[in-house]
């Protein structure tokens, strides 16, 4: 996988696990990302972004379930994608956190996962 790339590039010039992830405006946060993620110019050891999501990629991946356009990953309009590619955004929305942390529909059950990947 290459770089992060597009409106990932955005997500990390914050969250790149230097600035604490309730930093924002005049507010100096002490939420820092903890645990085993590489959040910077290294996601190797995270969920990949910028990479194109493709019937391509599903068929040959074989565990991931075929997109339903260019724009979305599902019928139902839940997680989309940027010029056809995954980004940080396709499964979190900054400006709803209504399933927390942010993210586009609940995870319960592995919800969200389950949008793409079917094993």
């Amino acid at each position: 996988m290459g770089q992060p790339a597009g409106i990932s590039k955005a997500c990390l010039s914050c969250h790149d696990g230097t600035v604490a992830m309730d930093s924002f405006g005049n507010n100096t946060g002490t939420h820092l990302m903890t645990g085993s993620a590489k959040v910077g110019t290294d996601l190797s050891d995270d969920h990949p972004v910028s990479f194109t999501y493709d019937t391509a990629l599903a068929t040959a991946d074989g565990s991931l379930v075929t997109p339903a356009s260019a724009s979305f990953v599902d019928a139902g309009h839940a997680v989309p994608l940027f010029a056809g590619k995954m980004e940080c955004a396709s499964c979190h929305d900054v400006h709803n956190n209504i399933n927390a942390p942010f993210l586009r529909k609940s995870n319960s059950g592995s919800a969200l996962c389950l949008t793409c990947h079917n094993k």
